[in-house]
């Protein structure tokens, strides 16, 4: 019973997997990677160092270190390589990639060690073992990466044999074929299974960033992205508008309609402002009625235009839970994002106090 619930549960979870979007993937593997890179990369150099450590069944086989020494010490090169590159570049899809690169620079200084001694016989296992490096690998790599780096080993071995001559040779690839299979198959598995903690670690991640009563993102937002008191989100050149947006006389709402009706109306404004703000933008829940609105690729007018069509739509609405109108202060992001804070709230204070239901830029 244990089994089948569990086939059942990997089964949902690859049906979420294979609908998601090429984006969505695209995050789940880079999340994926930097939750395991740390110990493949650990791994992959502890394995590499170690096969150095050879050096003295070669000679046991050989009875001189000379034939092989060159071949062994071959992996510092790979290992500096995969340094320089990770160091230079360290997106997940390079780290993926020098990944496999650091396992087979393993496999071709082995190859080049097994050439030079005189009985290579114990190649036929270490070709299996190899495929520890695959499994470990494949924490951060996809099922498709896994069955490329399959083939490609696969074509080593036989163009390797050419001049090894490995001892067994149909049997190495009658094993490694389904070897590899069954790899691709555990990795699917795996990938099921991060999806699983992935989708959790998305609700825990969106429950600390988001209100629960309006379900706009909340202040803790903002440590991810204002930095330095800059907004990191800004690309270069492009123009961003900070605007503070408030319900009109909010107390006298929930006076005379009770704290429910309240509520009702900020989700109401936290739902029609998450369907008017574009998907790059943010709509965060500063405090109370108040909202913080970050605009991007939008200038001041642009802004001021688009906020005085979304008050008067909220001015005209049939559907809120009580009539009631908005205030909104508007200023444009110069690199200073408390000044800009400061300036859009001395803005929405002007139009509090002069009448209330407009927009003011300032």
């Amino acid at each position: 019973m244990r089994i089948i619930n569990g086939l059942k549960k990997i089964n949902g979870l690859l049906n979420d997997y294979e609908s998601m979007s090429r984006n969505e993937k695209s995050e789940f593997y880079k999340d994926k990677c930097e939750y395991y890179q740390g110990i493949v990369e650990l791994s992959l150099i502890v394995a590499c160092l170690t096969t150095i450590c050879f050096i003295y069944s070669d000679y046991m086989i050989n009875g001189s270190v000379l034939p092989t020494l060159v071949p062994r010490l071959s992996i510092l090169a790979f290992i500096a390589v995969f340094f320089i590159v990770t160091g230079i570049n360290e997106s997940t899809r390079v780290m993926v990639i020098m990944d496999f690169f650091l396992a087979h620079g393993m496999v071709i200084a082995a190859s080049w060690t097994a050439y030079n001694l005189v009985d290579n016989s114990n190649s036929v296992t270490g070709i299996i073992i190899v495929n520890l490096l695959w499994i470990v690998i494949g924490f951060v790599a996809t099922p498709i990466d896994t069955l490329i780096n399959g083939v490609v080993f696969i074509i080593e071995i036989i163009i390797t044999n050419t001049f090894n001559h490995y001892t067994n040779y149909d049997v190495i690839l009658s094993l490694e074929i389904p070897c590899i299979i069954g790899i691709v198959v555990v990795h699917y598995i795996m990938t099921a299974f991060y999806l699983d903690h992935y989708r959790v670690t998305q609700k825990l991640k969106w429950s600390m960033v988001t209100d629960p009563l309006t379900m706009v993102y909340n202040r803790h937002l903002l440590e991810k992205i204002v930095s330095e008191n800059a907004l990191q989100i800004q690309s270069s050149g492009e123009q961003i508008a900070v605007a503070i947006l408030d319900i009109d006389d909010f107390k006298k709402i929930n006076d005379e309609n009770g704290h429910y009706t309240g509520d009702l109306t900020l989700y109401f404004l936290g739902q029609k402002l998450n369907r008017e703000i574009h998907d790059d933008e943010y709509v965060i829940r500063y405090g109370g009625e108040e909202f913080v609105l970050i605009l991007r690729n939008c200038s001041v007018d642009e802004a001021r235009a688009r906020m005085e069509q979304f008050r008067t739509e909220i001015e005209k609405a049939k559907d809120t839970p009580v009539p009631f109108t908005i205030s909104i202060g508007v200023s444009g992001y110069e690199g200073d994002y408390s000044d800009t804070l400061i300036r859009a709230d001395k803005a929405l204070y002007k139009a509090k106090n002069t009448g209330k239901n407009k927009v003011v830029v300032l």
